[in-house]
């Protein structure tokens, strides 16, 4: 079960830096409900994955320098994009 609820941190973390809406690694510690250590190994985790990940002091925000190769959420959830109703 703390796999399942690591990757859905990890979704929701990739969401929030492609929209720059992250604010700071105190900010997303609060938001997530862990400490500032586990935000820091999530970055390190989406740069093992592929991702270059920088902090913007002005925006203050994490932001993609490169992308994730792939879509996390895709890998998460296969068949809910797309869907038809």
């Amino acid at each position: 079960m703390k796999l399942i609820a690591q990757l859905q941190h990890l979704d929701r973390l990739d969401d929030l830096i492609r929209r720059k809406a992250t604010g700071s690694s105190a900010q997303l510690a609060a938001r997530f409900g862990c400490s500032r250590r586990t935000i820091y190994n999530y970055l390190k985790t989406l740069e093992e994955l592929g991702a270059e990940v920088v902090y913007c002091d002005k925006r203050r925000s994490y932001y993609y320098e490169t992308p994730l190769p792939g879509d996390l959420h895709g890998l998460l959830y296969p068949g809910e994009a797309g869907e038809e109703e």
